[in-house]
């Protein structure tokens, strides 16, 4: 196989077998004393499976940015990690601004449905 077919097979199995954790974390994040929560947890953990990041120095391969990190912490060291980190972490606080205005969102229309009955 080509090793550009390889790498895109490789994309796919991860997104399928990130589609189906996530649907297990979805079911165990059902909180609905504490939605905040629930679409926090939920929103860091997509940006946590899904942030893609380069896989080395000078190629163009992209790779998720956790399996970067940790990769480049172990065999590279602390100095090389940070280059996964700074994406992996931008990416964490937009996936909690975003949890945080739906939760205000759906909070705001649920009042409005109530002042309206």
């Amino acid at each position: 196989m080509d090793a550009d077919t390889n790498y895109w097979l490789i994309w796919v199995v991860y997104c399928l077998a990130c589609a189906a954790f996530y649907w297990v974390w979805w079911k165990v994040t059902r909180l609905p004393r504490a939605p905040w929560i629930s679409y926090s947890l939920r929103a860091l953990m997509l940006s946590l499976m899904l942030t893609p990041w380069y896989a080395n120095i000078e190629g163009n391969t992209m790779a998720p940015a956790l399996m970067v990190f940790a990769l480049d912490t172990i065999t590279i060291g602390t100095d090389a990690a940070g280059r996964a980190l700074v994406p992996l972490v931008l990416s964490l606080l937009m996936a909690e601004v975003a949890a945080t205005g739906y939760y205000f969102l759906q909070r705001k229309s649920k009042k409005t449905v109530k002042t309206e009955s």
